[in-house]
């Protein structure tokens, strides 16, 4: 039996098409909601939903990856897909994940095709290779803006590679991926560090490489993927705090403070670069140059100053 572990904060009428979508196609799956202390009634529908769908429900919002953890130690199947609550399955998509996954004992995770909402255009950004100092400069420093061909942007982002076969990837998103109980059991899950969301996913692949285990594209498994829902509950100063603290935290553990301090530089750099940009033209969508200039000023301060478990 596989288990599907969904973690809801704040996603509104998107938990429920989820919830539909995987009880349209994946009955037979066992189906688990950890909602992280949502307060604009997303959840108020599960009580007459599935009656087999097992609901637990956080006094605080404790994080995607605390959250992930307590749904999959929590369950009962093998292997176990964990799903962002903006994603809906279709017909025979898990089915396919398990199948390529259980090929061989050396395939620990497998990710599906995140296909956009309608209208939206097509891109891979669900599948990257693991983040290098050089990847995170070249995003930075703005080069990916005006050399869109550099190596170390292609090679992070993939650029031009066949995504249309079952191969090993190294990063895929866990907005839709399926690993195996053993192998979460080995590294003890998701790093609950990485609060309250960004970068869990990239340590967790990261961690399963590291341990021997190998990660599936299954692009066959299709999955719609609406994105951005957490983003509007966020400020984008509150975004950018999250985001590159676990950045420099990823890095930080898993290769040492000096690289961990050469990413924090190339932070603050491209926050002063980007308030630079910001006197003359905004580039926060919906606010005025100077409200954009704060924004970056403000977080470019936060970074020069390390917090504990970044340095």
């Amino acid at each position: 039996m596989i288990s599907v572990v969904v973690v809801n904060w704040n996603s509104g009428r998107f938990l429920e098409k989820c919830v539909v979508s995987l009880c349209n196609h994946a009955a037979e799956c066992e189906m688990i909601v950890v909602d992280n202390a949502s307060d604009d009634g997303s959840a108020d529908f599960i009580a007459s939903s599935d009656p087999g769908l097992i609901f637990i429900q956080n006094a605080e919002n404790a994080g995607f990856a605390a959250a992930n953890n307590t749904g999959w130690r929590r369950s009962r199947g093998d292997p176990i897909l964990f799903l962002n609550p903006d994603v809906e399955c279709t017909r025979n998509a898990i089915g396919l994940l398990e199948h390529a996954i259980l090929q061989e004992t050396a395939f620990w995770a497998c990710a599906g095709r995140l296909l956009p909402a309608a209208g939206a255009r097509q891109t891979h950004d669900y599948v990257r290779r693991l983040p290098t100092v050089s990847s995170v400069a070249a995003e930075m420093l703005l080069l990916d803006e005006i050399w869109p061909g550099n190596p170390w942007t292609r090679r992070y982002r993939m650029t031009g590679e066949d995504f249309g076969r079952i191969r090993e990837v190294e990063q895929p998103a866990a907005a839709c991926l399926m690993v195996r109980r053993s192998a979460l059991e080995c590294i003890s899950g998701f790093d609950e560090r990485f609060s309250p969301a960004w970068f869990e996913d990239v340590d967790l692949c990261k961690r399963i490489r590291d341990a021997g285990g190998k990660i599936l594209l299954q692009p066959a498994a299709r999955f719609f993927h609406h994105g951005g829902y957490s983003l509007n509950r966020l400020s984008y100063g509150k975004f950018l705090e999250h985001y590159h603290t676990n950045q420099i935290r990823y890095f930080a553990k898993n290769y040492g403070r000096r690289e961990s301090r050469r990413v924090r530089g190339f932070v603050i750099a491209g926050m002063h670069l980007r308030a630079g940009i910001s006197i003359f033209r905004s580039l926060l969508k919906g606010s005025t140059r100077a409200e954009s200039f704060r924004v970056f000023r403000t977080a470019a301060r936060h970074f020069s100053t390390p917090s504990e478990g970044t340095t």
